[in-house]
């Protein structure tokens, strides 16, 4: 399964995101079963591997590495009934379940013979590959095309290519709904997409909704849920940057629109997206636009040499607790640079908002 280019069009790395997630949720994960099958694997691989790896696609570790030899492979794996795994290396893999039935996997062909189940994965895996190849060489050609000039019209084009690849992944995706493939790709896909993509996907009688690896999929659901528009904000009550003791409302709900932003200062993707912040708040802040900054820092002085350096110009508060900071709860925040935009009622009016997107619903409100 060829890693999807969107993490690196938002400035995560799929290892990045892989260990935001892992932060927020490791403890809770649990194998698939406890019962362990014996599973012959086999198969061919190019012929200068001369190691082939099976990977924990639910923790984010190698579990194994199985020797090559003049591109042949072979092993015998404990693995649980449907656990899934990932065998290849980080830059491909085949995603297989766990049965009785022995697996070919072939890492030249991108194909794998075995159980029906994994058949069907393979068969989806394909589909998925060759569409992310497409929207690939499309995204390089509009990267090369890039210039100061038309960088707001590339950025536009950038952003639909995005949001076409997820609809039509899940468009592939779809094709298996009744199975357990969607468990390989639900986990990864679920950080791209919005709760109204993401709830057809939450239907109990799926046969795919009983995996373990479906917890991943439900947190972040209910995180997206408390975020939804039309829900009122909740307050929090943290520190400022002297130590005084502050509440969200003094911001929120008082007429104005506010954009809450959860950031850290060793979050490498917020520290990306910060001029943009910056720009939109030198740009509406006279019109009444104001920004709270709710920090997932855990010390206080990068924190602070953060808000400087950065030139953020609008109040902020943290309770200096790292991932256990009670905005995760409140707001179901999983991964950062996450936000919230509040209506003048203090009512959520979208989210998650970044780069164009944030500019286009900011011009939607002020008319410029």
């Amino acid at each position: 399964m060829v890693l999807l280019f969107l993490w690196q069009i938002l400035g995560f790395s799929s290892y990045e995101m892989r260990r935001l997630l892992l932060a927020f949720l490791a403890l809770g994960m649990a194998l698939v079963a406890d019962a362990q099958l014996k599973m012959k694997i086999e198969g061919t691989c190019p012929a200068t591997m001369d190691t082939v790896q099976v990977l924990d696609l639910s923790h984010g570790f190698v579990r194994a590495k199985i020797p090559a030899r003049e591109g042949h492979f072979q092993t015998t794996l404990p693995i649980g009934q449907d656990e899934v795994v990932g065998i290849g290396s980080r830059e491909y893999f085949a995603p297989i379940f766990g049965d009785t039935v022995p697996v070919f996997v072939d890492l030249v062909k991108h194909q794998v013979k075995g159980s029906e189940l994994n058949e069907l994965t393979s068969r989806c895996d394909r589909s998925l590959d060759s569409l992310n190849m497409v929207l690939v060489k499309r995204f390089n050609e509009l990267r090369s095309r890039l210039t100061p000039d038309n960088k707001e019209e590339l950025s536009a084009q950038i952003q639909e290519l995005v949001e076409e690849q997820g609809r039509k992944r899940l468009e592939i995706l779809s094709a298996y709904k009744n199975t357990l493939v969607p468990v390989v790709y639900l986990p990864d896909f679920c950080m791209e997409m919005t709760y109204g993509q993401l709830e057809p996907w939450l239907d109990e009688s799926a046969p795919y909704m009983s995996h373990s690896r479906m917890q991943m999929v439900r947190q972040l659901a209910d995180g997206l849920r408390k975020k939804q528009p039309g829900r009122m904000f909740v307050d929090l009550t943290m520190n400022d940057m002297d130590g005084k003791s502050r509440q969200l409302s003094e911001w929120c709900g008082k007429g104005n629109y506010v954009l809450v932003d959860f950031w850290a200062s060793w979050c490498g993707p917020c520290r990306k997206e910060m001029p943009n912040v910056v720009e939109t708040y030198v740009k509406y802040h006279s019109k009444g636009y104001e920004i709270v900054g709710v920090s997932f820092d855990s010390k206080a002085e990068p924190w602070k040499a953060a808000v400087k350096q950065l030139g953020m110009d609008w109040p902020q508060i943290s309770d200096l607790k790292g991932w256990q900071s009670a905005a995760s709860e409140a707001y179901g925040i999983m991964a950062i640079p996450s936000n919230v935009l509040l209506d003048g009622e203090g009512r959520i009016v979208a989210n998650d908002l970044r780069g164009e997107r944030l500019h286009a619903k900011l011009k939607e409100i002020y008319g410029f």
